[in-house]
């Protein structure tokens, strides 16, 4: 297998627009050559924590205790900076994976931006979403044509999540499930 690094990336948010709702935490998870590591989430205090109550019923996030914890955002964006250094180059374009990514891309992205970051600088333009994965192998007859859902992908592959619809858990396990995915290849 040649030589790859992807960082994986999953978000809790406070609902599903990013210039008007909060993201809540970030996870990210490097990858390369099919092993996972550096697991690591930030929980974020935006200062405004702007929420629904579907998403906190989904995400199961208490806002009280999540205020009290959670990193203010200049505070985190300096920690997430830190994370990045550990494990990429600082002349290296980050490509993400998820998945559904472009919902935890426009989050993100909107989060960074708002707090003095440019994210084409630090960040690929290429991204690798899971969902896309997983709908190309349904057509080919690789796999089911129903697993497209996360939920439905991490059940068929007995993937085990710690902490469901966390930011960190759902990371990981989305990691685990594009292994999963590539054996399927090879």
């Amino acid at each position: 297998m040649k030589h790859n690094k992807i960082l994986f990336i999953d978000t809790e948010t406070g609902g599903l627009d990013p210039l008007s709702h909060s993201i809540l935490s970030v996870a990210f998870t490097v990858w390369e050559n099919g092993k996972i590591f550096n697991s690591k989430e930030f929980l974020i205090n935006d200062g405004i924590l702007n929420v629904s109550e579907k998403a906190l019923e989904i995400n199961k996030i208490d806002i009280s205790e999540h205020s009290r914890i959670a990193l203010k955002s200049e505070i985190a964006v300096l920690e997430i900076e830190n994370f990045l250094n550990q494990n990429f180059n600082l002349d290296e374009k980050i490509i993400l994976c998820g998945h559904n990514i472009l919902f935890d891309i426009n989050f993100f992205k909107t989060f960074w931006i708002k707090n003095g970051n440019d994210y084409n600088k630090r960040f690929s333009h290429r991204y690798v979403d899971t969902a896309s994965l997983l709908f190309f192998l349904s057509i080919t007859n690789k796999l089911p044509e129903d697993l497209t859902s996360s939920q439905k992908a991490f059940d068929f592959f007995n993937i085990k999540i710690d902490k469901r619809h966390s930011a960190l858990g759902d990371v990981v396990a989305t990691a685990e499930l594009f292994n999963h995915l590539l054996e399927l290849e090879n």
